[in-house]
């Protein structure tokens, strides 16, 4: 069966938590963390392609009650399938990551390459003060809510700030502006049907939960250690559905790891936490 490896991404900030938290090096704990199965990988890309396309069916036969549940698997699975190009752990070359950022991106109406840079410096510089994806972690649940509207703005302006390389700089504008582009054109398209309007304004509005979802959630009451800036949730339900994201502080301690690998790297470090008193919590 023929297999992709994760490779180094060129953007990969190294993990300060790891290093800082005395862990073992990855090679110690299991030789294939980073191999994935040809056929998993391409199942992982199209299943943001596969909840858009039940998204649009369930509009046409009318079940909109369902919409907001499928709106949410189709975010999980997008950001599950962005955090492995972001980190360069979905197999992909240099140009294939920059078009899969882009597509799935605006899929939801967002940008790729800033996320990418946002994300990258969130792992390196974890809650510092210069994190601004993190942010949200370090105040309130209330405060984490509020901040929904701006916070990916704010992202976003910071990484046009802050990205020295052109190429770079061009891919965000042009993933922002495909955005733009949908939502009018959804808009327009109106006067057939309203299903692109309901889309656009759904992955509108469900991106002012990302504070909580991908902020204050994981790194809920963060303490002043390497191993506390993060949570790890464990259960047999709960973490299939979020695609394993649901193990944040394992992918902050080796976020080369592919997401469909965390479940079985969470098994490999159950020993290492036990050993520095750290209790994973426990969902269904």
């Amino acid at each position: 069966m023929f297999a992709f490896t994760a490779a180094p991404h060129h953007f990969v900030f190294p993990s300060l938590t790891r290093r800082n938290a005395g862990m073992p090096q990855l090679g110690t704990l299991d030789g294939d963390l980073l191999t994935v199965a040809t056929w998993q990988r391409i199942a992982l890309a199209a299943l943001p392609a596969l909840t858009l396309t039940a998204f649009a069916a369930l509009y046409a036969y009318g079940a909109y009650l369902a919409l907001p549940m499928v709106m949410l698997m189709h975010f999980v699975v997008t950001v599950a399938y962005l955090h492995d190009v972001a980190h360069g752990s979905a197999g992909l070359d240099a140009r294939a990551t920059h078009w899969a950022l882009f597509i799935v991106s605006v899929l939801v109406l967002q940008s790729g390459h800033a996320f990418r840079y946002t994300h990258l410096h969130h792992h390196a510089h974890c809650l510092e003060d210069d994190d601004l994806e993190g942010a949200p972690a370090r105040g309130g649940l209330l405060g984490a809510l509020l901040c929904g509207p701006l916070y990916l703005p704010r992202l976003w302006r910071e990484s046009l700030r802050k990205i020295r390389p052109a190429r770079e700089r061009r891919w965000m504008v042009a993933e922002l502006a495909t955005a733009l582009t949908l939502a009018l054109l959804a808009l327009w398209l109106t006067r057939w049907s309203t299903g692109p309007l309901v889309y656009v304004a759904m992955a509108w509005i469900g991106g002012w939960f990302y504070p909580l979802a991908t902020a204050y959630l994981p790194h809920y009451k963060p303490g002043s250690k390497p191993l506390e800036q993060a949570r790890t949730m464990r259960g047999a339900i709960v973490p299939a559905l979020f695609m394993n994201l649901t193990y944040h502080l394992e992918h902050h301690l080796y976020p080369q790891v592919p997401t469909m690998n965390l479940r079985r790297l969470s098994r490999r470090l159950d020993p290492h936490f036990a050993a520095r008193g750290l209790r994973p919590t426990r969902v269904y």
